[in-house]
């Protein structure tokens, strides 16, 4: 199975110390792409790619030190800017967890202890999916 930006996911998950397979796996759940603004429910929006929600804008723009106008454009139409930012939010939500990834990766979708654990069943499949069974 292709694997859409995956050189971006590389170096941005060596830089950010994610382990390799986690963004891609995050992106195939999420199914974003480029130029997609999806609208939730609670009046925020999921950005680009990885889907990044609009409730991160302030501090991804001040870390870019762009507008947050600017900041939702590159989102959008970015997809590297956007797996950076994907990957700064999950890098912040293992700051939460004291480590501990696979909660991690829940909270990237929601605190919320039933879609926390939903979101990663559906991690488990697509890194199947994507990756073969564990121990490959």
């Amino acid at each position: 199975m292709m694997i859409l930006y995956l050189k971006c996911m590389l170096a941005v998950s060596a830089a950010t110390g994610l382990p390799p397979r986690v963004l891609p796996v995050i992106q195939s759940i999420e199914g974003g792409s480029v130029g997609m603004a999806r609208a939730d429910a609670n009046g925020t929006e999921d950005l680009g790619a990885m889907q990044v929600n609009t409730i991160w804008l302030p501090a991804l723009a001040a870390r870019a030190r762009l507008s947050q106008d600017e900041t939702r454009q590159r989102l959008i139409s970015d997809p590297c800017f956007n797996i950076a930012a994907a990957a700064l939010i999950l890098r912040a939500y293992l700051a939460e967890t004291h480590g501990a990834l696979l909660p991690a990766i829940g909270d990237y979708h929601s605190h919320t202890k039933a879609l926390n654990a939903a979101y990663l069943a559906q991690a488990e499949r697509a890194a199947t999916r994507l990756f073969g069974p564990p121990g490959r």
